[in-house]
């Protein structure tokens, strides 16, 4: 039946659904995967859900990428159609700027294992039930965004005010990345060409940093991935 399936908009082959995509097989729900810069997204309104992931791309310069375009009407449809819809980092800066609300560079560049605190309607929304008050994530991110008008702010931090919010009744942003598989934590700290990128921001230190850090924290980054996205599943029906 089509609504059990799922649309993941990747703007970096480096940065697909990851541990998302395995949690979404395990429950049997098919993914359909768009590489937006090379195919037609299609209609959002003939899935269940949307999930628009992370890439190294800048919210506005259509310029360079003209297909960021197309993804944000998608996204703007989605919100409009009332189709669930989860943003990751770069999804979640497009679902804010499709909404209205202004992406611009952020002041630092946090890269690694952080928590973010649940605001007091992020601790009553169904997004995060089951979460003990902050969800454990990982951040890599030189913008930020604003929380647009008539939104909610679900979480924050000290490195970035703004990390999640909710538009209208299910469209979700977030700041940060819940999709790492280990493999993927692992090329995107070590691997070129991230690990020069990594080291131009936090220096070879930070980066060893980052990889002991994800020894130790990555089973309760998994933990709480888990809960959040069963959570999205659930909101859009498609587990119960």
């Amino acid at each position: 039946w089509c609504m059990k399936r799922v649309l993941a908009l990747v703007f970096d082959r480096d940065d697909p659904p990851g541990y998302l995509g395995e949690i979404m097989r395990e429950r049997s729900i098919d993914c359909t995967e768009i590489y937006a810069e090379e195919e037609a997204i299609p209609d959002p309104a003939r899935f269940a859900a949307v999930l628009a992931m992370g890439g190294p791309q800048h919210v506005g310069h259509h310029d360079l990428h003209p297909y960021l375009d197309e993804a944000t009407m998608a996204i703007r449809r989605a919100v409009e159609d009332e189709v669930p819809v989860l943003g990751l980092c770069l999804g979640g800066q497009l679902l804010a700027y499709a909404m209205g609300a202004e992406v611009r560079k952020h002041t630092n560049t946090p890269i690694g294992f952080y928590q973010v605190q649940l605001t007091g309607e992020g601790r009553q929304d169904p997004l995060f039930t089951g979460l003990p008050g902050y969800q454990q994530v990982f951040h890599w991110h030189e913008d930020t965004f604003d929380i647009p008008r008539g939104a909610v702010q679900l979480a924050t931090n000290p490195a970035t005010q703004n990390q999640a919010f909710r538009c209208g009744r299910h469209a979700y942003g977030t700041q940060y990345h819940i999709e790492l598989t280990p493999e993927m934590l692992n090329s995107w700290i070590l691997g070129a060409p991230f690990h020069q990128e990594i080291v131009k921001w936090i220096g070879e230190d930070g980066a060893t940093r980052v990889v002991e850090e994800g020894q130790r924290l990555y089973p309760l980054y998994r933990e709480h991935t888990r809960i959040m996205f069963e959570n999205f599943l659930r909101i859009a029906g498609l587990i119960s």
